[in-house]
């Protein structure tokens, strides 16, 4: 008859799965970074914030006219193959 196989002692695999947590745990945690104070001037803060908003201004026209390319691209190949209307 075959050996059955060696059995691991029964307070091994506790330790090789507390080790295993804790490595986990190690690589989960985000190092913390320090709150420092903002050193902008009103004037600095006023002109990134007018920036930020023109960009995201820009950012949703362009967006609009992906969607209505889209949208007239659809028409167009519905009507030219006579699915619509």
């Amino acid at each position: 008859m075959a050996e059955a196989p060696e059995r691991a002692a029964p307070g091994r695999i506790d330790r090789v799965l507390e080790a295993a947590a804790r490595k986990i745990d190690e690589f989960d945690t985000m190092p913390r970074v320090e709150i420092v104070e903002s050193d902008w001037t009103p004037a600095e803060r006023e002109l990134y914030t007018k920036r930020r908003t023109g960009r995201n201004w820009l950012l949703l026209a362009a967006m609009g006219g992906f969607c209505v390319l889209i949208y007239v691209i659809a028409v167009v190949k519905l009507h030219e193959y006579g699915r619509m209307w």
